[in-house]
This record gives structure tokens, sequence and C-alpha cells, in this order.
């Protein structure tokens, strides 16, 4: 049963809802995600929030909430996709036990963050770097997400990005728009290697990076809560079906043996790995001249970021061990690093 020291955490994002409960000793009580595409409107999100509001006693309960899911052309601008969503959030949980993470600023009531929605907007990666900082002094935050990854480094206890707003940080490498569930193929490669040679590959919608992971084996069961890309079926064969069509080829139940596919997800799988391992070279010469550091892995990708600690010679860090054990999964944590990053801030202004 929830109670008078239970904090939860709330980040609401374009295309998942993540939630977590905090105790009043900072063990995590459970991390959770759900399926929200906000691109389809707003009742996905409005069911799942009722559902939640029915589950238990929340009167007593304090509230952080963070969000990015302004962001989706659902919204005619980000303004808009702020109001709209703290006017969603409040029709389910009351508005006076509810603090709204507005970046620099800090956290506000509904009303005040209303006012500073460009604060408020896509400021999710700065309460997980806030709530990392508290515990790691020197060390860079590698929050690999369904559809994006951020790199945010800290120094002396604080957060030390150069950027702020969304375009900032993807132009000082701080932000990569890539993740391991929801970016098209399309995005990672434009040729590869087949069957001994290399061929171009369409420029179409037919597969996302969850395919190539489900077919390496890397893939957890929960990260991959929407459709995919063709609307069929979630095993390595439906996978490999779909990589096959970005080759312009056919592949059946049978190529699921077939080394070719494994080596196909393989190399794009390295792509993206690449990708972010630019971006992450980036920041580290900024901080240390590229000499080893801590490397703190989170998001539903963190097995990238063990693999890049691995690679570059730094130490690892999972972003769940930063807090008492509880009962949520080190993976369930690692995807809900924002709710949980707020909900831990909105625990200590409680003790403050």
């Amino acid at each position: 049963m929830l109670t008078a020291t239970t904090c939860i955490g709330w980040d609401i994002g374009g295309a998942h809802l993540k939630v977590a409960r905090l105790a009043a000793d900072g063990s995590i009580l459970a991390a959770t995600q759900y399926a929200t595409p906000l691109w389809q409107g707003l009742e996905c999100l409005h069911q799942e929030l009722e559902k939640i509001s029915r589950a238990g006693n929340m009167r007593e309960v304090r509230h952080g909430l963070t969000m990015t899911g302004e962001l989706v052309d659902l919204f005619p601008d980000r303004r808009a996709g702020v109001d709209a969503l703290l006017h969603a959030f409040v029709r389910h949980f009351p508005e006076r036990d509810t603090a709204v993470f507005a970046g620099r600023e800090g956290f506000l009531p509904v009303a005040g963050a209303r006012t500073v929605a460009a604060s408020v907007a896509s400021a999710n990666w700065l309460a997980t770097a806030l709530c990392a900082a508290t515990r790691i002094g020197h060390g860079i935050l590698v929050d690999v997400g369904s559809t994006t990854t951020d790199l945010i480094p800290i120094a002396a206890h604080q957060p030390c990005n150069q950027g702020w707003s969304d375009q900032e940080r993807l132009a000082c490498d701080e932000l990569v728009y890539t993740g391991m569930v929801r970016t098209p193929i399309m995005a990672l490669v434009q040729r590869v290697p087949f069957d001994g040679r290399w061929q171009n590959v369409a420029a179409e919608y037919f597969a996302t990076a969850a395919d190539i992971y489900r077919v390496t084996g890397e893939l957890d069961d929960g990260a991959d809560l929407h459709e995919t890309a063709d609307r069929r079926g979630k095993t390595a064969a439906d996978s490999i079906a779909r990589l096959a069509r970005m080759l312009g080829a056919e592949a059946g139940i049978d190529d699921v043996h077939d080394d070719r596919w494994m080596q196909l997800a393989t190399h794009i799988a390295e792509q993206q790995l690449l990708l972010i391992e630019r971006s992450l070279a980036a920041v580290r010469r900024r901080m240390d001249g590229g000499s080893p550091i801590l490397i703190i892995g989170a998001g539903a990708g963190a097995f990238l970021a063990r693999k890049l600690a691995r690679r570059q010679g730094c130490d690892y860090l999972a972003f769940a061990d930063l807090f008492a054990s509880g009962a949520a999964s080190t993976s369930d944590v690692a995807t809900c690093a924002p709710a949980v990053a707020v909900a831990e801030l909105v625990r200590r202004m409680r003790l403050q």
C-alpha cells in the first residue's frame, strides 16, 4: 500500500509513460513502462493514468513529473504540448500534490510550470543527471533509451553539460537521436555487407533497431511495447523477415538458422554503437581530454553503455546501483531512469 512517505516519479514521453515508486528510505518499490503513442492522441495516456490512479490509495502521495511527450506532432508547438500534458495529468492526480520538473528552475507547482513551458519541455535528461550527480562526483551519464541517447558529463557532483535545448544538445553531441527500439534501420545504415558483397538498403520504414537486437538476443522482453513496422509478430523469425525486406529480399521461418542474418544484425548494431561512440568521444574530450572516466549506464539500452565503457577502457556503474535495493529489477530501473530520478529528487526535497 502506498503511504504518505511514498514518492512517485512520472516521465511522460511521446511513446511511453514511465512510472517509479520510491519508499521513504529511497528504495525503489516499482518501476514500470507503459506504451502511450501520443501521436495517435491523448486517450492512451488518459487510459493508463486512470488505471494507475485506481490501483492504490494516492491521496497522501507526492508526485514528481517530467516530460518529453510535448514534442510529438499531435501538438502545434511545445508550449501547447506541455500545457496539454499537465492538464491531462491533473485530471487524474491532485494538482496540490504534484511538483513539475522545470530544468534549471527546479521543481514548480503545476500553475507555475505552465508559465515556463520552455523550461519544462524535454528536461527529463537533466533530472536523471542531477540524481546521478548526488552520488557520483565525476563521470558521464549514458542513457540509451528506446528513441534517443543522452550523454551528460558530471563534474564536482554537478552536471556540466554545454547544451540545454534539444537543438543545443544535438549540436554539442550531448543528444544523439538514436535508440535501441524505435530507430528505423534506414537511419543507421545505407549500405551493408551481405552474402559476400556490399549492397544498398531500402529507405523505407520496414524494420527498426528492436529487430536487430531481437536477432542478436539482446532485446529485453519488456523494452519493445509498440507495434512492429509491419504490425506482425515479435519473434526472431519475424524480425529477420523485416530485415530481409530492407535488403529487397524475403526470409521465412527457416532463415532463423541462417548465420547471414545474425551477421547482418551484428553489423547494423555496430554502426549504431559507433554513432553513439563518436559523440561520447567528443564529450569525453571536453572533460579530461579523453582519459578514462566512469560511465553511468541507464535506459532500456544500458547494455550498450556497458559495451562502450568496456571498449573505451572506462569503469562502468549501472544507474540502478545508485539506489538501495528494492523490488524493482535493474533493467526496469534503467528503463525508467528519469521517472526514478524525479521521484528521488522530490523525496530529497521532502527531507530538507
